[in-house]
């Protein structure tokens, strides 16, 4: 079931070229940068079981920039417009942030950062001058990815040193094809960022049964000039109980009802307080 895209369910992405006429290989890549990117953040930093987003361009032009605007293709009924602002939002406010310091933005992992590099490979000669990306769900937030942004992202992502550490988070996004090691995400609510996590063939079968669990994930933990986690060898995994609700009183009124003896509650606690 999908209910129909609002209007303001939108982000517009500008492309400021250095000639009149931009690469069609340039101009796509940086649309697939930016699409899975919010897909990335989406995954980030919403729950493991949520329906995801699939983007399209709803409209383009070409005036100074060029101008793009992704909507939603369809929106699932079981998203909020609420939860359909937190990619938009915590991607234009991810750039932002890497604007100002090379630290892995929430919401991101290593992947995300490193995708915003990759937009970077596109300046200068590559016939772009900037990108800019503006969520248009509530107010216009504008965020600009130069050569400033792009070098923060690849300091943001480049190992500084390693210990051996461990994560704790959400187990997400498992990949594991012919020839290559296993690999997982795990989300970290602590740090609101999602850590890259590599593991051994072995360890395919414990990565599967703990998808979508609370894990504690070990290993040698590679972590950037800020100290923030990028990635992790993982060697052990180990899933953690679900986090549980508070007690209610009442759950355990009753449980005990011979603790006072023979006094009543009113003579107990007189006597304990006098102890």
């Amino acid at each position: 079931m999908t209910t129909a895209v609002r209007d303001d369910s939108a982000l517009e992405v500008r492309i400021a070229p250095t000639s009149t006429r931009l690469d069609l290989k340039t101009y796509t890549q940086i649309l697939n940068e930016v699409r899975m990117s919010l897909e990335e953040v989406d995954r980030t930093a919403l729950p493991v079981r949520t329906p995801r987003l699939r983007w399209a361009i709803e409209e383009m032009a070409m005036e100074s920039d060029i101008r793009i605007v992704l909507v939603p293709a369809v929106i699932p009924t079981k998203r909020t417009w609420q939860s359909i602002a937190a990619p938009l939002h915590g991607y234009v406010d991810g750039i932002e942030s890497l604007t100002d310091s090379p630290r892995i933005p929430p919401f991101f992992s290593e992947r995300t950062v490193a995708r915003v590099s990759h937009i970077g490979k596109h300046f200068g000669s590559g016939g772009v001058e900037q990108v800019a990306v503006t969520s248009l769900n509530g107010d216009r937030h504008t965020a600009v990815v130069d050569e400033g942004t792009v070098s923060n992202a690849t300091q943001a992502v480049l190992p500084a040193k390693s210990a051996f550490s461990s994560v704790t988070g959400t187990l997400d996004v498992l990949s594991h094809s012919k020839g290559s090691s296993p690999r997982a995400l795990i989300r970290d609510p602590r740090t609101r960022h999602a850590v890259r996590v590599v593991a051994h063939s072995e360890h395919s079968e414990i990565l599967r049964n703990a998808w979508g669990r609370r894990v504690m994930a070990s290993g040698i933990l590679q972590r950037n000039s800020e100290g923030q986690a990028v990635s992790l060898q993982m060697s052990d995994l180990e899933v953690l109980p679900d986090y549980q609700s508070q007690m209610d009183p009442a759950d355990i009124l009753g449980i005990n009802p011979r603790m006072t003896g023979d006094l009543s509650t009113a003579e107990y606690l007189k006597q304990v307080r006098s102890a």
